[in-house]
């Protein structure tokens, strides 16, 4: 079987997403979406996870709106709900296009908070779930996500890698890092992505609280969602991940030690087993 990546520009809605496809269309089909960092994009997430999943499944990563090469609509939202809202009926509208009544999630980090009003608002739509690092819960802004957030103030490439330094543990324990700052910090930085992110930005600074996902509406979710998390994670505390592990029915957790915010950069090793053991294949 294949597990090459495809690119590919797809109806999803009223707007049309840059999406990476791998493995067999008629596997398991499992949508992975990616965190909210200047510069990134699905490819920047999960080109390195993708060929080892899709031994498995379908994978589907889109680039969530206001990122990468998916289209926007023609006025951009102010609001992060009016964003998520977006995102939300994007992912329905690319499932729809490729005829997938039912889809497991991995959400990270912006991402989760996404993954989870997708249950609250289509929860026929979703079988299992997988967060990892996610927001959507009450939390401390560390100092960190607070820089992140302010980045454009300030866009100078050693600003940038001071940033994602800060995603991992051990900085020098990934090889690959100052290349995925290159890459990210040449995608933050083109003038198109710079303008619509300084508006995204500017709509997560003033209004992150109102991702948050009420725990009357946690209880209410009857999916099966494995909680992974990075004992180091400096970008969002682990205790996000707590209050999911309270309110949701079905969850059980996963701390991973020399992990920060990306565990799938950091320990792959230990989430690829998990993801295959929850989802089965």
């Amino acid at each position: 079987m294949s597990t090459s990546i495809i690119e590919k520009k797809i109806a999803s809605g009223a707007l049309a997403s840059h999406v990476l496809l791998a493995g067999n269309p008629k596997a398991p089909p499992a949508i992975l979406l990616h965190g909210a960092g200047p510069g990134v994009t699905a490819a920047a997430n999960w080109q390195r996870c993708m060929p080892d999943l899709a031994k498995h499944y379908y994978v589907i990563a889109p680039d969530l709106a206001g990122f990468g090469d998916t289209d926007l609509p023609a006025e951009l939202p102010r609001h992060i709900l009016a964003w998520i809202g977006l995102r939300v009926e994007q992912v329905l509208g690319l499932m729809d296009t490729l005829g997938l009544e039912r889809a497991h999630l991995v959400g990270n980090s912006m991402g989760g908070a996404l993954t989870l009003h997708l249950l609250v608002q289509a929860p026929e739509r979703f079988d299992k779930v997988l967060l990892m690092g996610s927001i959507g819960a009450p939390q401390r802004w560390t100092y960190e996500m607070h820089r992140l957030l302010a980045f454009y103030a300030d866009p100078r490439i050693a600003r940038y890698r001071e940033m994602m330094h800060s995603f991992v543990h051990d900085p020098a324990a990934v090889p690959e890092l100052e290349d995925i700052v290159q890459q990210r910090y040449a995608t933050a930085t083109d003038p198109k992505i710079r303008a619509v992110q300084e508006i995204l930005f500017a709509a997560m600074r003033e209004g992150m609280d109102q991702l948050i996902i009420p725990e009357a509406a946690l209880s209410r979710l009857p999916h099966q969602v494995c909680i992974v998390h990075g004992r180091q994670d400096r970008i969002v505390p682990l205790e996000t991940s707590l209050y999911f592990l309270q309110h949701l029915q079905h969850a059980e957790l996963h701390v991973l030690d020399r992990c920060g915010h990306w565990a799938q950069t950091q320990r792959w090793d230990a989430m690829y087993p998990l993801i295959v053991k929850h989802f089965g294949g």
